[in-house]
Formats: structure tokens, sequence, C-alpha cells
């Protein structure tokens, strides 16, 4: 398509040439020789030289938006899809406002440099050559007159280009910056409320538009400079064929005709150079952009989801254990150290500890959204690095502490735990979680819509549904993060039965604060900074274990306060 784009474009373009020769020829031999049944001939050519450059530049134009859109979708769709292949590590860096500005602004910036180079720029360097080979051809002492100027409009196009390509990356960048901010401000505008932040937040805000303003301005002085120079060293070119073809046409060496053939030669030569001056413009800042973009596409730590032995959750029996494994994130303290820790099949074990002892880091690394640093998990006495993290992943069903629903409708929001699931199915999961009686009476039901996170939705509402999309999957594995923390106690103690009903058959993994979620559990680990403390029945720790027994009595304290 891109081939069958530049053709036609380049067809066009030579049609253009058409024009000063049927000047000439009015000029010098229509004209003064009064040849009148030549006027209609001539005139007759060049509107059908127009007319077919015309026709030519509808079809350049569907097909150029054909590519336009075709090259932007799988651009944007290789974007999207590297993104989601990123390891977690990858995100934790990334803000994401500047996610969305690579995705939203760099990938169409992008398109537009391989549009402009291909259509834009090289129409334009073949309608140069083919124009200079025609002045060539017809007096090459003149074309050589006319072309005096070119060097310095390539050389001033050269400076520009090296001047504005990093100013163009940094402004880039800032835009970006502003972006997060933005996003920032969206999401987290309840906080901002809370603590009456706007001013802070509009001071923020506002020195990050002022750096971009100036950025934005240093780029447009440049091209305030670079535009009109390179105008006017064209138009130098046209005023020395002007004056030097007036001598000659005076001093008989050269026909009025051929002069104004000329003049409209220079026309179009200095018209696709004046172009080129705004594509380097357009290539300049797009360039900064297609960096930015492929930065990520180049990105080499991409997850291969299906590496490795594909796992069948039906014949998983759910053994886990962790020998000695360590992990830190980004080369800080460790948030485990060699921990060890086993969960027979279909045994409920329970992971307690203070904020930040490194609970749900557990979780993570059982589900491989992180590698270990040290130490090895296995699977029914495998280690689950030999089987593929897609199959992995689809024998676990997880609960994380930080509730996200999509911003569509119950519905949607369900079936990524069982793609082409009934309503029967989508309804028996949400009865187990206990939310069928609040989507029942939601306007629209499982399709009712439930905002940007869940917002329409209350925080127990959202963890209950994000509950039944775990039970919908089925997963001979399920991992409950603080699964009950968002609840009241009618809707605890429901679910905790069916936490009950689920664990006959099933390996359950759970880390919580409320004694009442841990208290049934099989096993209970205690974690203190990363290390495993203490194991046992919930009796056996109250009795052995004085750090366990002080977090039961803060959560006791707790469970009091909020009843």
């Amino acid at each position: 398509m891109a081939v069958l784009q530049l053709a036609l474009a380049l067809a066009g373009t030579a049609l253009i040439l058409v024009f000063p020769g049927i000047v000439q020829w009015f000029v010098d031999d229509i004209i003064p020789k009064g040849r009148r049944d030549e006027v209609w001939v001539a005139g007759g050519l060049a509107l059908a030289a127009f007319f077919a450059r015309e026709v030519l530049f509808f079809f350049r134009t569907l097909v150029n938006t054909e590519f336009e859109q075709r090259m932007t979708h799988d651009l944007r769709s290789a974007l999207h899809s590297k993104i989601q292949h990123l390891p977690l590590a990858w995100f934790d860096r990334q803000a994401t406002g500047d996610i969305l500005t690579r995705m939203a602004d760099d990938v169409p910036a992008t398109q537009r440099v391989i549009l402009e180079g291909i259509e834009q720029g090289a129409t334009a360097v073949f309608q140069i050559l083919i124009v200079a080979v025609v002045m060539f051809a017809a007096d090459a002492r003149l074309a050589a007159i006319v072309m005096l100027p070119t060097p310095l409009i390539a050389a001033g196009g050269w400076m520009y280009a090296r001047w504005i390509s990093p100013r163009a990356v940094r402004a880039r960048e800032a835009a970006s910056g502003l972006n997060s901010l933005l996003h920032d401000t969206v999401a987290g505008i309840r906080q901002i409320k809370s603590f009456t932040h706007e001013d802070e937040q509009q001071r923020e805000f506002a020195a990050g538009s002022d750096r971009l303003r100036a950025m934005q301005k240093r780029l447009m002085v440049a091209w305030a400079v670079y535009a009109p120079a390179m105008t006017f060293l064209g138009n130098a070119g046209l005023v020395l064929l002007l004056v030097v073809g007036s001598l000659w046409c005076l001093g008989g060496h050269m026909t009025p005709g051929a002069l104004m053939k000329f003049i409209l030669l220079v026309g179009f030569l200095y018209e696709p150079i004046a172009r080129l001056h705004g594509v380097n413009q357009t290539l300049q800042n797009g360039l900064a952009s297609a960096r930015r973009v492929f930065a990520i596409l180049d990105h080499e730590r991409e997850e291969d989801l299906d590496a490795g032995e594909r796992l069948e959750a039906a014949a998983v029996r759910g053994e886990i254990e962790f020998r000695g494994v360590g992990f830190s994130y980004e080369g800080r303290t460790p948030a485990v150290d060699g921990v060890d820790l086993r969960v027979a099949p279909r045994q409920t074990a329970a992971v307690v500890g203070a904020t930040g002892a490194g609970k749900s880091t557990l979780f993570q690394l059982l589900t491989r959204f992180y590698e270990p640093t040290s130490g090895e998990i296995l699977l029914d006495g495998r280690p689950i690095r030999s089987f593929s993290k897609a199959s992995l992943r689809d024998a676990i069903g997880y609960v994380t502490q930080d509730t996200f629903l999509f911003a569509t409708t119950v519905r949607e929001n369900l079936l990524p735990g069982k793609p082409g699931a009934t309503d029967e199915e989508l309804w028996g999961a949400l009865r187990l979680a206990c939310a069928e009686e609040f989507v029942r009476a939601l306007p629209g039901g499982v399709d009712e819509a439930v905002g940007e996170r869940g917002g329409r939705l209350s925080g127990g509402e959202r963890q209950r549904i994000a509950m039944a999309r775990a039970f919908l999957k089925g997963a001979p594995i399920l991992l409950l993060d603080e699964a009950t923390s968002s609840v009241d106690a009618k809707s605890e103690s429901l679910i905790q039965r069916a936490i009950e009903a689920l664990r006959k058959d099933r390996t359950c993994l759970i880390i919580a604060h409320r004694l009442s979620t841990v208290i049934g559990a099989g096993v209970i680990y205690v974690m203190r900074e990363g290390r495993i403390v203490a194991r046992g029945t919930h009796a056996e720790l109250l009795r052995d274990c004085p750090y366990y027994s002080e977090l039961a009595q803060l959560a006791l304290r707790g469970a009091h306060e909020t009843a």
C-alpha cells in the first residue's frame, strides 16, 4: 500500500511539468504567430493535465487514509500488546500518565514520521529532482544560477535538525510529565479534597505547565527563525532568475517564453523545498515521539507467558512449598528473606504479620509476577518456573488487596474469571461472594456499569465483585489477600461460609488481619520483617508465640473499635 501511495504521488508530481511547457508554447509560438487553432488544443492539454493530477490526488488521499489508519492501528496494537507483556517491575518505575501519553500522543506522532517521510518527503524530493533535470536540460547555465541558494538551504535544514532534535525529546518528556500529574490529580481527587491540597496541586501543575510552555516556545522561536530564512533564500533564487533571465532576453540569448517556463519551473522547484521545511519540523517532533514508542517496543525484558510446560489445572493437587525463598524490589532491603513454607493439598493456610512484613510479596512470587532472587517455589513437588506463566496463573484464583474493577459492567468484570460463563454461573459466583443481593438491586443487574475503577460501588461491594470473579474461575488454588478487609461483619460471616465450602477441594492461602479469617486455617505462618518467625494453629501460636499473641490482641481491639 505504501508503494501504491508513492506511485500515485510521483505520477501526480510528474504532471506538473506539462503546464510550464504549454505556457512557453503560448508565449513563443501561439500568440506571436496568431495560431488560433492551437489555442484550444494547448488549453485542453493543460486542463487535462490538471484534471488527471486531481484524480490521482483523489485516489492518493483514499490510499493514504487507509494506510495511515491501518498503520496507526497496528502500531497502537503492538504497543498495547507489548505493555501487557512487560514484567511488573517495569510498571513499578513507570508513571501511568507517561504510558497513556505514549499511547495517545506519541503513536500518532510516530505515524506522522513515516507518512510524512513517504508521502510528503519522498514526493517533494522526486519533484525537486525532476524539475532540476528539466531545468538543466533547458539551460544549464541559468539552472546553475537558480540553484545557488540550495546549498545554503540544505545547510540550514541540517543545522535546524541538529539543534531541535534533543529539545523536541525534552519537550515530549515534559508533556508526558504534565499528563502524569493530571492523571494523579484525577485518580487522587478524593485525597486532594480530603487534605484540601487543591492549591498545592495547582501550583505543581502550573509549574509543570510552565516548563512545557518554555520548551514549546523555544521550539517555535527556532521555527520562526528557520522557516522565513529558508523562504528568503528560495525567493532570492527566483529574483536571480528574473534579473539574469531578463538580461538574456534583452540580449537575444533567451525568448520570453523560455523565461516564463523557467519562472514556473523555479516555482515548482522551491515549492517542494518549502514543503520539506515543514516535513523537517514534523520529523523532528515525530522522531522524539518515535524514540519513546520504540523504547517500549524494543524493550528486551518481555514476559513470555507460554514459555515452559503447560500446567493442566484439572491435574493440580495444590501442594505449595517455598524453600529458602528470598526477594527484594530493585535491590532494596529484602522483602522476603529465607522463607520456608508448605501448604498441603486442599489445606487452608494463613499468613499474618504487620504491614510491610512481606506477606503480599509471597503471592506475587507464587503467581510469578516477580521471580525469587534466591531459593525456589514448588507446586506439587515441581519448581513453578518450569511451568508457563499463563497456565500457572490459570490454576490460581487471586483476589488482590487493591481491588480493581474495569470501567464496564458487572458482567464484563466477572467474565475474566470464566469467559463465556452463563448467567446462572455468574449469579452463582455472586451468591458465593455475598454480592447477589446488591447486584440484583442495581437497575441493570449484571449489565449495570460500575464506573471507572468501580467508583459507582462502595468499597465492600467492589471487593465482593472481585471475590465473585475469583470464585467463578474455579481454580484449584485460591489466594485471598485481605479479601474481607472492606466488608461488614455480616458479609464477612457469609463470605467465611463461602470460603469454608470452597476450601474443601481447593488449596487456600489467605492473608488477613482479622482473626475470624485465619482462626480456622489448618496452619498459620507468622511473618516479621520478611521472615517466617513461627507456624502452627491459632491456639498453638497464642500459647507459644508472643508476637502472634500481640497481633491477635491488636486485631481484637480493632474489631471492637469498628463494631
